[in-house]
């Protein structure tokens, strides 16, 4: 299937195909019944620490992993979620995702929402050190950033979990300041505990028929995860439940990147410094070649087809604030050589500006299930 591009003046955001794909599920799939928007505003959430919730309807779950990315059980999951057509957000380890950056891209590129769970899972509530404390916080968003480009960064959140649940007032207001959304939990799976998955699967469906709803904590790395995840989700489904996929509302990943502190310890800067090293060379080495072909991505800049600027260039807004989408003008008849520059992809000669994408103030329901795509 092609994909589907929604061009922005800063770039190319493109549909994955396991996102378009989960539009052609059958019914006898899961499915991902609606997509949320989730804006900071409304955080924190979950309601083991916070009392309180996402804006689910009866029999509505969030299915949500901690701890990964871990290729061979993440990739187990990944595929058992994909065999539903079901979406579900990854709380990623900071360590892991520089071990296995390759993993957390695909996850990214099947359409699931990335948020963060600290560098290397420290209990931060037991923590003093504040210097310790900022780190493990913000070497998890780092990490996560370094890996995904510009064709993955619309799944990047920042939705971020406290390992082991364990937060504090203080923890909280440092997590608000940095712009990130604290997201708890309402349903424990207990996957992590030395138990059998057949006991994994019997605590995931009590606890959940007891909530009638709610945020659902399971573990990628776990093997008992991979062990029940297939028929759990048939389960769900048996049961009347429907998933919802969470996703940050627009600018909330901007602006937790624009807060985003560096770590300063020297293991995590020389480990991050590294990845970055590791990314940057793959993707010099997947760069398509200079010749305008049209398989080469097109980028919209403030002259259609001018030479790249030595520096990106600032994102343009339109003056109410919101960011300007423009869409691609068919024409049989377009093709012909530009004056100043290579010829246009062959039958594109234009674009237009379609309206702006409003700022949101709340949840806000982006997509039913077989519906219109609302980002």
């Amino acid at each position: 299937m092609r994909c589907f591009k929604l061009l922005l003046l800063s770039g190319i955001l493109c549909l994955p195909p396991a996102l378009a794909a989960a539009r052609e599920c059958g019914p006898e799939a899961l499915g991902t019944a609606r997509t949320l928007e989730v804006p900071f505003t409304q955080g924190p959430v979950g309601q083991a620490s916070y009392g309180r919730t996402l804006p689910l309807e009866r029999g509505e779950v969030v299915l949500t992993f901690d701890d990964g990315p871990l290729p061979r059980r993440t990739n187990a999951v990944l595929a058992a979620l994909q065999a539903e057509c079901v979406k579900a957000t990854f709380f990623v380890i900071g360590s892991m995702v520089a071990q296995f950056p390759d993993t957390l891209r695909r996850t990214a590129a099947e359409g699931h929402t990335i948020a963060t769970h600290t560098w290397s899972h420290r209990y931060l509530n037991r923590v003093r050190s504040e210097a310790v404390r900022r780190d493990q916080i913000n070497g998890g968003l780092e990490a996560a950033r370094a890996v995904l480009t510009d064709a993955d960064a619309p799944s990047l959140s920042p939705f971020f979990r406290f390992p082991g649940l364990g937060h504090s007032a203080p923890l909280d207001r440092y997590a608000v300041a940095q712009k990130l959304v604290p997201f708890s939990i309402d349903v424990d799976g207990d996957d992590w505990k030395r138990i059998t998955p057949a006991a994994v699967m019997a605590r995931v469906l009590k606890r959940l028929d007891a909530a009638g709803r709610g945020i659902i904590l399971l573990h990628d790395i776990q093997s008992r995860t991979v062990a029940i995840l297939p028929e759990l989700l048939r389960q769900l489904k048996a049961r009347g439940y429907r998933v919802v996929h969470v996703v940050p509302a627009q600018g909330d990943t901007q602006a937790a990147l624009a807060a985003l502190e560096a770590p300063r310890a020297r293991p995590i800067r020389l480990a991050l410094d590294r990845l970055g090293t590791r990314m940057a060379a793959l993707r010099v080495a997947a760069r398509p070649p200079a010749a305008f072909t049209e398989e080469a991505p097109l980028v919209l800049r403030s002259g259609l087809f001018d030479e790249a600027p030595e520096t990106p260039p600032a994102r343009e807004q339109s003056r109410s604030g919101g960011e300007v989408r423009i869409a691609l003008v068919a024409d049989a008849a377009a093709g012909g050589p530009a004056p100043d520059g290579p010829a246009p992809l062959a039958g594109w000669s234009g674009f237009v500006v379609i309206g702006t994408a409003p700022q949101a103030a709340g949840f806000r329901n982006l997509a039913e299930a077989g519906g219109p795509l609302g980002r």
